[in-house]
């Protein structure tokens, strides 16, 4: 049997990603929210890269397993498998950080139904009433959470209609998709919105199309122009992007929602589709595998550390030195977290769960 291939530069690229994500946020204390002064003003987009990887990735797993005799169950098994390990140590390390940890503020008061429930319901990833402190956030014991919630809806329109769906019905929807994205970015002058109560249905919309044409992308692989660029020019492109500046504020914000949506529906999809095709040497290949790797562990473990940088610059009373230390060290330290995250815990419980639940083909 030919043996399928492997996208090491999407491996590579998911992990440049989430390294980016990391310093979009801490950027984002040091910025004080503002995105025009941040390092990467469209960092918030890399999510937007994930849904349309997650699509991609969810087609090529597992099309082929459903021909091949897989249940549904199955398929929601090797998912929860696959994600959900983290999802606990992140609630773990994120219901630590708020309720025990430092520079809290004088009005964070949390009955302990309350902690009980909120800490209930991240386990599941559902969304829940924010906790005092952290603005209107639906996963304010762990942020990026927010978008696993949103990585299982896509996993579960795929399971139960998506798959089904011949390519010009999938690249239809994806087109109507793209059409409604296209119109709220524009509408909201950007499409980092999603996070918090007061847009959360953005987070359906920003999910739709990317995770859709991700879909339709595997899929149409073989009859997509073969373009090859290697790991560290679409990494470039995807960092050039992700820093270009805001393009408009006030009444012309439409023009930096319009340069957001351009960078979800077009140029995203292209670094897909150029990275599905393209190769690493050698010397790259255990880099891009590395990456890989880091990448879910340290996207889903760093934000409660942001969390508790931000109630230092708050409450803390930090000088400007602190603030500088802080933000040169903390990248590093959560990059250690990460990869500890993944021995200690991920890699060694996804490994056991399998054994336990999953059949072998």
């Amino acid at each position: 049997m030919q043996e399928r291939p492997h996208f090491e530069v999407l491996d590579g690229l998911r992990g440049v990603a989430a390294l980016l994500v990391l310093v979009f946020h801490v950027s984002e204390i040091l910025a004080m929210g503002d995105p025009t002064r941040n390092l990467l003003p469209h960092g918030a987009l890399a999510v937007d890269f994930f849904f349309c990887l997650s699509g991609f990735v969810v087609s090529y797993a597992y099309d082929r397993r459903w021909a091949q005799g897989m249940t549904l169950r199955e398929f929601a098994l090797r998912r929860l498998i696959r994600l959900h390990p983290l999802v606990v140590l992140a609630t773990v390390i994120g219901a630590a950080a708020y309720f025990l940890g430092p520079w809290r503020g004088p009005d964070w008061h949390v009955s302990p139904v309350q902690a009980a429930t909120t800490v209930a319901l991240a386990l599941l990833v559902l969304p829940y009433p924010t906790l005092p402190g952290r603005w209107t956030d639906t996963h304010s014991l762990d942020g990026p959470t927010w978008t696993l919630f949103q990585e299982y809806v896509g996993n579960l329109a795929y399971a139960l209609v998506l798959r089904r769906l011949g390519n010009a019905a999938l690249l239809m929807l994806a087109a109507v998709a793209g059409v409604l994205l296209a119109w709220a970015a524009t509408r909201h002058g950007t499409l980092s919105l999603g996070f918090g109560w007061d847009t959360w249905a953005m987070a359906f919309v920003r999910l739709a199309f990317p995770f859709i044409f991700g879909l339709w992308l595997h899929r149409a692989l073989p009859a997509l122009p073969r373009w090859r660029v290697g790991l560290v020019p679409l990494a470039l492109v995807m960092t050039a992007a992700l820093a270009l500046p805001v393009a408009g504020a006030g009444k012309n914000a439409m023009a930096n929602g319009a340069l957001d949506a351009a960078l979800v529906i077009a140029l995203f999809p292209a670094i897909v589709l150029l990275g599905a095709h393209s190769s690493v040497g050698p010397r790259t290949l255990s880099a891009a595998r590395t990456l890989g790797r880091l990448s879910y562990p340290l996207y889903i473990l760093h934000y409660p550390f942001i969390y508790k940088f931000a109630d230092y610059a708050i409450f803390g009373k930090p000088s400007d030195t602190g603030i500088l230390v802080g933000a040169l060290t903390l990248p590093f330290a959560l990059v250690a977290l990460g990869w500890a995250g993944l021995k200690l815990w991920d890699e060694p419980l996804r490994a056991r769960l399998s054994a336990r639940f999953l059949r072998r083909r």
